[in-house]
């Protein structure tokens, strides 16, 4: 799952790919327009992924997650074949900005959907120790017996198998919504 950042490293992205077209519509060849906004040296007017990226020590805002390099990996592509199409690269930059910020809003729009879950399944793990408090607190002593070597501790193991069961369903539940979402 791609973090909170992640819709902005999406809409960076986006805005640097719409300066390059604006560039781009103002008259800069590509290798001047890419230069500009990204302030390295482009050759056959499109950057490499490494350019994109930016090296090791200053990545840019974009780089670092899957989706992220697949953010990537869609520039390089629209200017490839803008440029092996001879097609204009401008309005293509600005369909690939386009692209990226719904990419970016419906990522956002997945997390927030399975916020809900997440926290109820953060819940659902506490209740266990939420008892052993509350059982202290009224003056039993759940300790005691759950460690006592009958009944107790096989509820206590029945329990904690059944706590681990639901947490995984709950985690493959939220995984196959987020790969829905993608």
């Amino acid at each position: 799952m791609s973090s909170p950042g992640g819709r902005h490293r999406a809409v960076d992205l986006a805005a640097t790919v719409t300066a390059v077209a604006a560039r781009l519509r103002a008259g800069s060849p590509p290798d001047q327009a890419w230069a500009t906004v990204l302030g390295v040296v482009v050759h056959d007017g499109r950057p490499s992924s490494r350019q994109l990226v930016g090296p090791a020590p200053r990545r840019r805002p974009w780089a670092g997650t899957d989706s992220a390099s697949g953010r990537v990996a869609a520039v390089l592509a629209a200017c490839r074949v803008a440029d092996e199409l001879g097609a204009p690269l401008a309005p293509t930059l600005d369909l690939v900005a386009q692209a990226l910020v719904a990419d970016a809003e419906a990522a956002a729009q997945v997390r927030a959907a399975l916020a809900g879950p997440r926290t109820s399944a953060r819940v659902v793990g506490w209740l266990p120790v939420l008892g052993l408090v509350l059982g202290a607190a009224v003056g039993a002593d759940p300790v005691a017996v759950l460690t006592d070597g009958g009944v107790g501790t096989m509820a206590g193991v029945g329990g904690l198998v059944l706590l681990g069961c639901g947490r995984a369903w709950i985690a493959l539940l939220v995984r196959r919504a987020q790969d829905a979402g993608r």
